[in-house]
């Protein structure tokens, strides 16, 4: 389980981190605007962000990764919807990575961090 832990943790970590620091270095501009334009407040553009670039930080280290896995797949959940209902988009060139993300991440929130993991280190 612990290999597939790390496993789990380098790929959805790297995934959100790069994913989430041009939202942060924009202070969510960019996707904020775009959110704006079909409907959806833009303070969620620095929303994903945060979410994302740290997130990602925490589940590469290992710190508090189930709970971190979980409150990640819920933010999951919610851009598999936005591209399925607001984005009309299909599975393929769509929402898969979306949905891809939640399930690596249900993955991780019942598997937990592993040995090599800040969690371990603390024994949490």
């Amino acid at each position: 389980m612990s290999v597939a832990s790390v496993l789990l943790k380098l790929l959805v970590g790297i995934v959100f981190i790069v994913h989430g620091y041009p939202k942060l270095k924009s202070g969510g501009k960019g996707a904020g605007e775009w959110l704006k334009s079909i409907g959806i407040p833009s303070c969620f553009g620095l929303f994903a962000g945060i979410v994302e670039f740290f997130g990602g930080i925490l589940l590469l280290v290992g710190l508090l990764t189930p709970v971190i896995a979980v409150l990640s797949a819920l933010w999951m959940l919610s851009t598999t919807w936005l591209s399925l209902v607001k984005m009309k988009k299909k599975f393929a060139g769509g929402w898969e990575l979306d949905f891809i993300l939640l399930v690596a991440l249900l993955a991780l929130a019942v598997i937990g961090g592993g040995v090599i993991s800040v969690d371990h280190l603390l024994g949490i």
